[in-house]
């Protein structure tokens, strides 16, 4: 009979989920803990009905405090390295019935049971969700809950390309250059060294004439040795 009275108080509240304000009868909460780490677990509470009974979450290595209502029943969501949650969508009667978390690596948990109306949120395709706030009523279930989306500053800084150092480029230009004369050198260096093989062969040429013209002049001594035996025979007779 209590419980029926209290749902029907229920009744008259509004359980909006993406923008709880604590209105009406029900208690407003607000999860601390984003300025410890990044969220990285949510583990929510169950009542035997399977309503949203409460909700902790892991912001870094550590957990916060539970708001709403603990149970025995429950389960959570670790999320990994990287990972951020990207969108949330659930249902709703007099509680939240059911939350749906979806992360940027494709992973989604549901909590709860999908009855009534639905709702979703999402800060966009540059935002991930770093902590709830809501609404609940003490012992019986959490009836609304809003979302707190945070641009992804980290994930942007890993996508911008690298700058390059002040003044690398001067000192690439620099290194092009001295390249350049090295080339520049080498090459006279090589050009050297072909003229004085040239001006070498040029020499053996000269010594080669040097040779023949010798040569001649041995042939011509024999010939005119040779015409004076003649003359002499001549006389004789």
């Amino acid at each position: 009979m209590l419980l029926l009275l209290t749902l029907a108080l229920l009744a008259g509240l509004t359980c909006s989920a993406q923008n709880v304000q604590g209105k009406n009868d029900a208690k407003y909460f607000y999860v601390k803990g984003e300025d410890v780490g990044d969220l990285k677990g949510i583990r929510i509470f169950l009542s035997l009905l399977n309503f949203i009974k409460g909700i902790q979450l892991r912001f870094g290595n550590d957990w916060s405090d539970v708001y709403g209502s603990r149970s025995l029943k429950y389960k959570e969501f670790l999320l990994e390295d990287g990972e951020h949650v990207t969108q949330v969508s659930g249902t709703r009667k007099l509680c939240l019935t059911s939350l749906s978390f979806t992360t940027n690596k494709e992973r989604a948990l549901t909590f709860g049971v999908r009855t009534g109306r639905s709702f979703d949120d999402s800060g966009g395709s540059d935002k991930h969700l770093v902590t709830v706030n809501g609404t609940h009523t003490p012992g019986l279930c959490i009836t609304g809950m809003g979302f707190k989306w945070e641009v992804n500053t980290k994930d942007l800084k890993a996508t911008e390309p690298p700058r390059e150092p002040v003044g690398s480029s001067e000192a690439s230009d620099k290194k092009e250059d001295e390249g350049r004369d090295n080339d520049d050198v080498d090459d006279e260096d090589n050009n050297k060294d072909g003229d004085d093989g040239d001006d070498g062969d040029d020499g053996d040429d000269g010594d080669d004439g040097e040779d023949g013209e010798d040569g001649e002049d041995g042939e011509d001594g024999e010939d005119d040795d040779g015409g004076d035996d003649n003359d002499g025979d001549e006389e004789e007779e």
